[in-house]
């Protein structure tokens, strides 16, 4: 049984752990260093989070993923564990299977951090789909990953919010534990009701 009182986090990683494991780095872009995946674990579990988190095999399609989610947090849900207390980070290839877990979950009431996965023609992509939920898009602005108001525009979910980091990073802001998109990630979560 969860503890229904705790405070739970999924993190979807970036993909390139799915290719290259943890702390991998991406040689295209060494500049952005590693990432650093149990580290940014570890600091989630610091600001008070269950964690719940896996490494993606290479492979694997999203949609299997998001169907794994979908049926975790049913279980939190199921346990007695309230909608307030589950927080659901998708960082770059993450933030696909936490909107995909969105339509199939079908709550309002959950919420969902994305990072650093929108380029410009994303919102195409999800044009099929209904989405679920309170929404904080965090997005660094020297990324090419832009913003992804478009992938919201004209829909009915709960909320959306987008925070506009200037750290300088590109897409390399997601790869660590940067207090930059935690600390606003978490005020988020503890202040959408």
């Amino acid at each position: 049984m969860p503890d229904k009182k705790a405070r739970y986090v999924f993190y979807l990683h970036g993909g390139v752990v799915t290719v290259l494991g943890n702390n991998a780095i991406n040689q295209s872009v060494p500049e952005w260093g590693p990432y650093e995946y149990l580290n940014i674990l570890d600091s989630l579990r610091k600001r008070g989070f269950q964690v719940i988190s896996e490494n993606r095999r290479e492979g694997i399609h999203d949609s299997l993923y998001a169907r794994k989610l979908k049926l975790q947090v049913d279980t939190l849900l199921g346990g007695g564990v309230k909608e307030k207390n589950i927080l659901i980070i998708g960082a770059s290839a993450g933030w696909n299977i936490s909107l995909h877990a969105s339509s199939a979950l079908k709550n309002k009431r959950l919420k969902f951090v994305i990072m650093g996965g929108c380029w410009p023609e994303t919102y195409k992509e999800y044009e099929a789909i209904t989405l679920y939920g309170k929404f904080l898009s965090i997005i660094e602005t020297t990324d090419p990953h832009g913003t992804c108001q478009a992938v919201f525009d004209k829909r009915k979910v709960t909320s959306y919010e987008e925070i506009k980091l200037n750290m300088g990073l590109s897409h390399g802001f997601i790869y660590k534990g940067y207090r930059e998109w935690i600390d606003p990630a978490i005020a988020w979560f503890e202040k959408a009701k």
